[in-house]
């Protein structure tokens, strides 16, 4: 069976950059996962994403708008 969505926590040991000295946005993505990030976004604008790079996008967009989440609750 296909994966709806990666797990999000999947890129925590890699994919994920702590930066305690931005109030704003402690919590991102590394360059590298930002990059992936893009490129599936474009692809996905043209219709080509298989449904391995479906799920990951989506993961990716969970884990997005977590970091949102958590970085606004430590901004305020």
């Amino acid at each position: 069976m296909k994966e709806l969505m990666k797990q999000p926590s999947s890129w925590l040991p890699n994919g994920i950059k702590l930066n305690l000295s931005d109030q704003f946005r402690p919590f991102s993505f590394t360059e590298e996962l930002q990059i992936r990030l893009e490129e599936l976004l474009e692809k996905n604008k043209e219709n080509l994403l298989n449904s391995d790079e479906q799920a990951e996008l989506a993961g990716l967009l969970e884990l997005e708008k977590i970091f949102s989440f958590i970085n606004a609750k430590l901004a305020s």
